[in-house]
């Protein structure tokens, strides 16, 4: 026959037992939701980080090749003043010249006498030729000028260029590691939910299991003794 003590008793640790299992898988998900909220943060960070990156190093390609345009224009501008100066610069020293080739067209217009005749003019010729010497050098110089101050400019533009394309030819660089996929927590045992069950059932079914009369502890008591003493004695066959 069932106790009712017993039977409550063994109820209440069943819902206890089960209670406490539920507990515990309540919390262990709660932390592997943490858990898992963490690393999807570190995850999105990770691949943003990721995108950032590529989408900087694009920004740089795109700077860079506008630069490129700026700095072969800006050399292209400045070996066409460069011409245009030595163009103008040159006409100038053309029109000296033709103003000293008139000149000496035209002599002194002095008719000199006696031994002096011989040398009619020769001042003017040799002033008219140093001068023209001096204009040739000039045009000479000039065209050295204008060569180095093109080829300046053409080697600033390349410096330029090249330190602008080093600043991209590496590319966007490489990917850091990952975040790692975390390790989640175990649940509780269910096979301590058995044995708390288990227990339970055997706390409810102990009354059905108490020892008769007389078999108390297994030992033998006043009224299993004077069982054995009336009972029939057990033949001996040797």
């Amino acid at each position: 026959m069932c106790d009712p003590v017993s039977a409550a008793l063994g109820a209440g640790q069943a819902i206890s037992a089960i209670g406490g299992y539920s507990s515990q898988v309540s919390q262990t998900n709660a932390k592997n939701q943490q858990i898992k909220a963490n690393y999807d943060q570190r995850r999105v960070a990770y691949e943003k980080g990721n995108l950032d990156r590529l989408a900087i190093y694009q920004t740089k390609l795109i700077d860079v090749k506008i630069n490129q345009d700026e700095i072969g224009l800006a050399a292209s501008n400045a070996i066409s003043d460069n011409t245009l100066a030595e163009a103008e610069a040159d006409r100038q020293l053309e029109a000296k010249l033709q103003s000293i080739q008139v000149a000496k067209l035209k002599g002194t217009g002095v008719a000199d006498e006696g031994g002096r005749s011989r040398s009619f003019g020769k001042n003017v010729t040799l002033k008219a030729g140093r001068a023209e010497g001096a204009i040739s050098g000039q045009r000479e110089r000039l065209s050295v000028a204008t060569f180095i101050a093109n080829r300046k400019a053409l080697e600033q533009a390349n410096q330029e260029r090249v330190k602008q394309w080093r600043s991209v030819n590496m590319g966007p660089g490489e990917a850091g590691p990952a975040p790692e996929m975390p390790k989640f927590l175990k649940g509780p045992s269910k096979l301590g939910l058995a044995v708390g069950l288990a227990g339970a059932a055997l706390t409810a079914a102990a009354p059905a299991f108490k020892s008769k009369p007389g078999l108390e502890g297994g030992g033998l008591t006043e009224w299993n003794t004077d069982m054995a003493l009336d009972a029939a004695p057990i033949p001996y066959n040797p």
